[in-house]
């Protein structure tokens, strides 16, 4: 069973983006597994002295679970027209490191709009070397009417969810 590290990009609890994660957990209960990362909050502010030598041990688990994943999926919303500070601040925790090197890669950005944030993870993910394409990318403009619950997607959007899978099991 291959494993999925799921980076959840919102600062709210219980937001249409883990419900997102969530629904593919459970779509795809008996082929992948899916490690939920949901706690942004509470990493420290990335500081690049810190960042190879002293590094804080919540970063140092969550860059050996990105390690250790066969395939990540950040979904994500898009705070003030930009990548959500607590997911920026987890990628520059990341970026003297290999862990996303050729690592496949889904991206997910559910939001009112989200455009700008879909297009600057994009570019971030490429300057850190993760393997994506665009079948493996999804934009979710207006996701409040579009999600209620984990069980209760419109049904588009779920097959767009799972086309976006299909295409992450093909990078794995």
């Amino acid at each position: 069973m291959k494993n999925i590290f799921v980076i959840i990009g919102s600062a709210q609890q219980n937001s249409s983006n883990l419900k997102l994660a969530k629904f593919l957990a459970k779509h795809f209960s008996g082929d992948l597994h899916f490690d939920v990362f949901d706690e942004l909050r509470n990493l420290p502010h990335f500081d690049a002295v810190q960042t190879l030598g002293d590094t804080p041990g919540i970063v140092q688990q969550v860059r050996k679970k990105i390690e250790n994943a066969d395939a990540v999926i950040i979904s994500s919303p898009e705070y003030i027209f930009s990548i959500p500070a607590g997911l920026k601040n987890l990628l520059e925790w990341c970026v003297a490191t290999t862990v996303f090197s050729e690592k496949p890669l889904a991206i997910i950005v559910a939001s009112a709009d989200g455009r700008k944030s879909f297009e600057e993870i994009k570019l971030v993910m490429k300057t850190l070397g993760a393997s994506f394409t665009d079948e493996a990318c999804l934009l979710i403009n207006g996701v409040k009417g579009k999600i209620a619950s984990e069980d209760s997607i419109e049904p588009n959007t779920g097959q767009q969810l799972i086309g976006v899978m299909q295409h992450l099991r093909n990078l794995i």
